[in-house]
């Protein structure tokens, strides 16, 4: 890989690292960046994620999928149920703890692909399967904090949602930009619907977080999605996934960087000690190709 297009890789995973202190802060008001402001409603604030990526994809839904079908579920998993779970974990669970527990779309892909694509695993994957596994157990595992716990538990349900679009993305493959573009129209209905029927005072919450709650709207749209994954997949025609993957670890280790330093997350030993296991692990995935579905090592990306 050249040196430039190692920077751009860089400046993506930094993006995607820094996204989930800016999450916690929409969904919450942490750290109290903003005086009153105790964040958007976490449903409300999918909506107006998704809304606002399918206003300004508006020109890539053309042409028309054959199989919108497919697209639909593709959206509400990868999309919806997977953004809705992330925001909710984020309600209870910090940013760093969610770095971490979205790790688990790595193996959750693999273990997918080989259920539905007859993919065949090794032992090195198997491996690798077993200390992300014990690794995420590590960080979501405290019995002394169980609303901590719950939000994690949160987010490799997220993890798993998103693992599972991907296997339907195999389906009906489209290229990035329409593919997001069609998830965001199909994803902020259901979205805004689900948080009419379960939320209230989403307007005044939102309004309540001004101008900077505007820039992370922006900033998570335009920066972390269109860019990032922009940026991301242009890399991915020219590099084989297998070398992209192991280099996207950075955007996890962003991830626990931004929480420690932007929103003073604890930095205990379970989380050094099963960040590091879950790291390790995936890095092992990651870096074994998947014949059948060779994007099984980027699961973490499709979370972010």
């Amino acid at each position: 890989m050249s040196f430039r297009d190692f920077l751009a890789l860089f400046s993506v995973c930094l993006v995607w690292g820094l996204n989930f202190a800016i999450a916690k802060f929409s969904v919450t008001g942490a750290p109290g960046w903003v005086p009153g402001f105790e964040g958007a409603p976490p449903i409300f604030f999918a909506f107006l994620r998704f809304f606002l990526l399918s206003i300004l994809l508006l020109p890539w839904l053309r042409p028309r999928p054959l199989d919108l079908k497919a697209i639909f579920w593709i959206a509400m998993t990868m999309g919806a149920a997977q953004y809705v779970l992330i925001f909710l974990g984020l309600q209870w669970a910090t940013p760093s703890g969610m770095a971490i527990a979205l790790q688990t779309g790595v193996p959750f892909a693999t273990l997918l692909s080989v259920v539905f694509l007859k993919e065949k695993l090794g032992v090195p994957r198997v491996i690798g399967i077993i200390v992300t596994m014990v690794g995420a157990a590590i960080v979501v595992a405290r019995p002394d904090q169980l609303d901590l716990t719950y939000g994690l538990l949160l987010g490799i349900g997220a993890a798993f949602a998103g693992s599972l679009g991907m296997i339907l993305v195999k389906q009906a493959p489209l290229d990035s930009i329409r593919l997001q573009a069609w998830i965001g129209l199909f994803s902020w209905p259901p979205l805004l619907a689900l948080s009419l029927a379960t939320e209230s005072d989403q307007v005044s919450a939102t309004l309540s977080g001004g101008w900077p709650f505007l820039a992370t709207l922006i900033f998570t749209v335009v920066i972390v999605n269109i860019y990032g994954h922009g940026v991301f997949y242009n890399l991915l025609k020219k590099y084989d996934a297998s070398l992209i993957a192991p280099l996207t670890l950075m955007a996890p280790m962003f991830g626990v960087i931004s929480g420690i330093w932007l929103m003073g997350d604890p930095a205990g030993w379970r989380l050094w000690l099963g960040g590091a296991l879950t790291l390790v692990g995936a890095g092992i995935i990651a870096a074994r190709r998947n014949k059948a579905l060779p994007a099984a090592g980027l699961a973490r990306e499709k979370s972010l």
